[in-house]
């Protein structure tokens, strides 16, 4: 299923039984669905797709309701990908305070030169899509090298988890701007400035374009809002715990 691309499965945790595991791989691959905004899914496809009967299917999309990490469609027995300001702008507050410290302390010292080769070889990806006109990619190539700043600084690796939990209204957020070519390369534009500083060992530069990138995501969040109201859940709807169905 195109959906649920190939990937690293997360390893066993020591202090898990088999059933913890599983129903934590169940959440690992609800969370990393390439699911569009407004896109819905039922349990019984998704549930398919994992090929696990509906149950267990059901029970994590409950579990990550309670948490606001998907939105039930009531009475549908499905989900859809809406997008939380609310969520958006605590994701931002979460890796400006985390990348920060990242750049700051760990990653200057830690990445040897020859371990941003693949920090440039995704944005060549980006690059090329980007000329090709392919807009399916680029949410995904951005997150991807967010993921990469973790996993390069280390044990931070360990801190991406939680943090990609939160920041999947994001990486929702960055599939609509990427549709637009001029916002892509602006982004394309800021992480590349930002591996140029990281090369070059320049701190404070680094995270001022950091800081720059975080910024022009959290611009985008009301024009992208008045784009495509349907696929923004409002304060009412976020309390509830849904979207309302269209």
């Amino acid at each position: 299923m195109s959906l649920i691309p190939f990937q690293k499965l997360p390893p066993r945790r020591r202090t898990e039984d088999a059933r913890q595991y599983a129903y934590r791989i169940i959440r690992h691959f609800i969370l990393n669905l390439q699911l569009p905004p407004g896109r819905k899914m039922n349990e019984v496809e998704l549930a398919e797709a994992l090929n696990i009967s509906r149950t267990p299917v059901h029970d994590t999309l409950y579990k990550l309701s309670r948490k606001n990490l998907v939105d039930i469609v009531p009475q549908k027995g499905a989900f859809v990908s809406g997008i939380s300001v609310h969520r958006i702008e605590q994701t931002l507050w979460i890796y400006k305070h985390l990348g920060t410290a990242m750049l700051q302390n760990i990653f200057i010292r830690n990445v040897k030169q020859t371990q941003f080769d693949i920090l440039y070889h995704t944005l060549h990806q980006l690059e090329d899509y980007l000329a090709q006109e392919d807009f399916t990619q680029p949410a995904l190539l951005i997150n991807d090298y967010y993921r990469l700043l973790y996993e390069l600084a280390g044990k931070m690796d360990h801190v991406w988890e939680p943090v990609q939990k939160v920041g999947m209204d994001l990486q929702r957020l960055l599939f609509l701007s990427t549709m637009d070519p001029s916002v892509t390369r602006d982004f394309l534009k800021d992480l590349t400035a930002l591996t140029d500083s990281l090369v070059k060992r320049d701190t404070d530069r680094a995270c001022t374009i950091y800081h720059h990138h975080l910024s022009r995501i959290l611009l985008l969040v009301q024009p992208l809002r008045d784009s495509y109201p349907s696929y923004f859940i409002d304060g009412s709807t976020e309390q509830k715990g849904f979207l309302n169905d269209e």
